[in-house]
C-alpha cells in the first residue's frame, strides 16, 4: 500500500518469522563485516547504532522470498526500474538501536561504478516493544513520521535516494533488517 513516498505492508511477518530471521543473523554473520554508513552532514555524527550485523542473502532468501516478490511486483507496477536479482553474496543488514541510538538524515547509495541502489527495504524485527526510534522520511511536505513501521513484522519500501532517518530510541531496543535492491546506474 502506498503512503507518501513509500510503500508499506503491516505485519507482513509474524513474530515467529521474525524470530527465525533474527536467529539466522546469529548463526550466519559475515565475518569481518565493516559497516559503511550512508553519507550526510550531521553535526553530532551521522549515526549512533549499537550493532550492525551482515548476513549473506543466501541464508535469508527463503525467508524473504515473498517480500522480495512484493518488491519486484511493486517496481513493475509503479516504477519500471531496471533492477537486478539479489545475489547470494549480497549483504542483508541486521541493525540494533538501544536507548539513545539514532541514525540522522541520509540517503542510501552505493559506491559501485556500475549500479545504484534503487530501493531500500526495511523490516521491523523488534521482538519486544520499545519507545522512540520512529522512522521518518523527508517528502515534499517536509519531515513525515511513518506510523506503519512501529510493530513487529512491519515492512516499508522506498526509493533509496529519499532522505530518511531514525529518531533516538527512548526505551528498550529497536531492531530492523534492511536490504537494498540494485540496478543499472541512472544515466
Amino acid at each position: 500500500m502506498k503512503q507518501h513516498d513509500y510503500y508499506f505492508w503491516k505485519k507482513f511477518f509474524s513474530l515467529k518469522e521474525i524470530k527465525d530471521l533474527n536467529k539466522i543473523a546469529k548463526l550466519h554473520p559475515v565475518l569481518n563485516f565493516k559497516d559503511s554508513p550512508a553519507s550526510a552532514e550531521a553535526k553530532n555524527g551521522l549515526k549512533n547504532l549499537n550493532n550492525v550485523t551482515a548476513v549473506r542473502w543466501e541464508h535469508v532468501k527463503k525467508n524473504l522470498k515473498d517480500l522480495n516478490d512484493k518488491v519486484v511486483i511493486t517496481n513493475q507496477e509503479r516504477y519500471k526500474f531496471s533492477i537486478d536479482d539479489n545475489l547470494d553474496t549480497d549483504n542483508v543488514l541486521f541493525n540494533v538501536y538501544k536507548k539513545g541510538s539514532f541514525y540522522e538524515w541520509h540517503k542510501d547509495g552505493s559506491n559501485n561504478p556500475y549500479y545504484d541502489y534503487k530501493f531500500t527495504v526495511l523490516i521491523n524485527s523488534s521482538e519486544k516493544k520499545y519507545k522512540g526510534g520512529s522512522f521518518q522520511i523527508f517528502t515534499t511536505g517536509g519531515e513525515y513520521t511513518a506510523p506503519e513501521f512501529n510493530s513487529v513484522g512491519d515492512v516499508i519500501m522506498f526509493k533509496s535516494d529519499i532522505v530518511h532517518r531514525v529518531l533516538p530510541v527512548e526505551e528498550g531496543t529497536r531492531n530492523s533488517i534492511s536490504f537494498f535492491v540494485a540496478g543499472n546506474k541512472f544515466v
